[in-house]
C-alpha cells in the first residue's frame, strides 16, 4: 500500500500495490526509442511488470495499523511480513509465466541486498538473517528457471548478457518510477537505463506542477505520456484498530489519479 500525498490536513489516497504495478506497466509498455533499449520478450517483459507485486493481494485490503495507528505502507512493515509477501510474489508470477517470474525473482534480489543491510544496521538480526535466506531461496529459484528456459528457443537470447540486463532495468525502472510517484515522493529523482549500446544513463524526472513532470532525457516513445493510478479516499489519516481501518478501506470512494510525464521540448 501506498498513501499519496500524506500532507494533505483532509486526508489521503490510499493506492494498492497492484495499482502501483498497473501505473509501472503503462510506463514500460510506451518504454524505448532510438536512445534507449527496449524489452523483449515484451510480452514477458511487461508481465513481469505487471504481476510483480501480485502477492500483495490480501495485505492491500486489511494492511493494519503502527503504533501510532497510522496505516502500514510497504516502507514501514515488520520485515518477516514484508519478505513472505515478496516470496508470494515471486510465485504467483511463475503462474504466469516462467521468464516473467525470473525478472521478478531476479528484482527482488537486487533490493534484498539493500534492505538486508538497512536491516542490520537498524540492529534487527534476525530480519537481516530471514533476507540473506531469502535471497539464497531467490537464487535457487532463479537457476532451476533458467536451466530450463535454456531449453526453449524463445527464450534462449534473453538470459544472460545485455539482452537481460535490458530487461531487467526496464522493470527496476519502471517500479522506481512508479514507487516515487504513488509514494509522492522527493523531486527532482532519477532512475538508470540502458542505451541500445549497453550504455547506463540516469533519467530526471522533475516535479513540474500539480501531477505532471518533466522527463529528460526522454525514454519513452511519443513526447509525453498520461498514465493512471486507483486508489480509496481516506478523509483520517489515523484509526484505532486494523479493523476499524479495513472497514474504512471498504467503504472509501475510489478515485483515479492521473499522472502525466512530458518530454520538456513539448512545453
Amino acid at each position: 500500500m501506498f498513501l499519496y500525498d500524506e500532507s494533505d490536513a483532509t486526508g489521503t489516497l490510499s493506492i494498492s500495490q497492484a495499482s502501483h504495478a498497473w501505473l509501472a506497466w503503462q510506463v514500460a509498455e510506451h518504454w524505448g526509442n532510438r536512445r534507449f533499449a527496449r524489452p523483449a520478450p515484451r510480452a514477458e517483459v511487461l508481465a513481469a511488470i505487471f504481476v510483480h507485486d501480485v502477492g500483495w493481494t490480501e495485505f492491500d485490503v486489511d494492511p493494519g495499523v503502527d503504533d501510532d495507528g497510522r496505516p502500514l505502507t510497504f516502507n514501514r512493515m515488520p520485515a518477516a511480513a514484508h519478505l513472505e509477501i515478496w516470496r508470494a510474489s515471486v510465485h504467483r508470477a511463475a503462474s504466469f509465466s516462467r521468464y516473467a517470474a525470473l525478472l521478478v525473482a531476479q528484482h527482488f534480489g537486487a533490493l534484498l541486498e539493500s534492505k538486508t543491510a538497512d536491516l542490520l544496521d537498524r540492529g534487527d538480526t534476525a530480519g537481516g538473517r530471514a533476507a540473506e535466506a531469502f535471497r539464497a531461496e531467490l537464487e535457487r529459484l532463479q537457476a532451476g528457471w533458467r536451466e530450463a528456459l535454456r531449453q526453449d528457443a524463445r527464450y534462449q537470447p534473453f538470459l544472460d548478457g545485455e539482452a537481460w540486463q535490458v530487461n531487467a532495468s526496464v522493470l527496476e525502472a519502471c517500479d522506481r518510477l512508479s514507487v516515487y510517484l504513488c509514494a509522492s515522493l522527493g523531486s527532482p529523482f532519477t532512475v538508470a537505463a540502458l542505451t541500445p549500446e549497453g550504455g547506463q544513463e540516469p533519467i530526471r524526472f522533475e516535479h513540474a506542477g500539480g501531477t505532471r513532470w518533466w522527463v529528460r532525457p526522454w525514454p519513452l516513445e511519443g513526447d509525453r505520456l498520461r498514465a493512471q493510478v486507483e486508489g480509496r479516499r481516506l478523509g483520517r489519516k489515523r484509526f484505532g484498530s486494523a479493523d476499524e481501518l479495513r472497514q474504512a478501506l471498504s467503504h472509501a470512494p475510489v478515485e483515479r489519479l492521473s499522472f502525466e510525464l512530458v518530454r520538456p521540448s513539448t512545453g
